[in-house]
This record gives structure tokens, C-alpha cells and sequence, in this order.
């Protein structure tokens, strides 16, 4: 399961650019149990489809987000879904950008 398996820092994969050698390591540290899994993500949206963008934000805050859903869950906080939309708008908006 995620939280038995050891955690690697952020840096470890990923090449750093050598201008960037002395910029100071990150404090952010993931905790185990914390992190916002697919079952938490996928409780956060009530039954039309609307996220919950408060719950979501502070399990993020505290423990990141688990790999497998990153992908989903950056399209709501980048701004590419309103999180107040429900699954048929949001299913509308991929058709368009395709």
C-alpha cells in the first residue's frame, strides 16, 4: 500500500539544472496517512459532481496528493474546471477541447 512504501525526497526524481545547486532543500515533507487519496478525492464531489474545494484543499495542504490522481486533481487547481461544475459540464468542456 502507498504509506508502507518508503518515501524518496521530491529531488530524487528529477535532474537539478546546475544554476539551480543552492537553492535551499524543501521543508515539505509527506505524511503518511495525510495524503489525498483516490477514495478521499473521489468523496469530495457530492452527487452532481461539484468538488468540495475546501476538504480538498487543506488534505492537499497537509499531506499532498497521491500520485495516481495528480493529473485530475491539477486540472481543478489550475483553473481548467470551476469546482462548482458539475460531471456533464465538465465532460462538455473535454469535448471542446479536443
Amino acid at each position: 500500500m502507498w504509506r508502507s512504501e518508503p518515501v524518496a525526497p521530491a529531488d530524487s526524481f528529477y535532474q537539478v539544472r546546475p544554476e539551480c545547486t543552492d537553492v535551499p532543500k524543501t521543508r515539505f515533507k509527506i505524511k503518511a496517512g495525510k495524503t489525498l487519496s483516490e477514495r478521499k478525492w473521489r468523496a469530495a464531489f457530492n452527487a452532481e459532481g461539484q468538488l468540495d474545494i475546501g476538504k480538498t484543499l487543506s488534505r492537499i495542504h497537509r499531506g499532498g496528493i497521491h500520485p495516481s490522481i495528480r493529473g485530475e486533481v491539477w486540472e481543478f487547481l489550475l483553473g481548467c474546471y470551476d469546482p462548482k461544475s458539475t460531471y456533464e459540464e465538465r465532460e462538455q468542456i473535454r469535448l471542446r477541447r479536443r
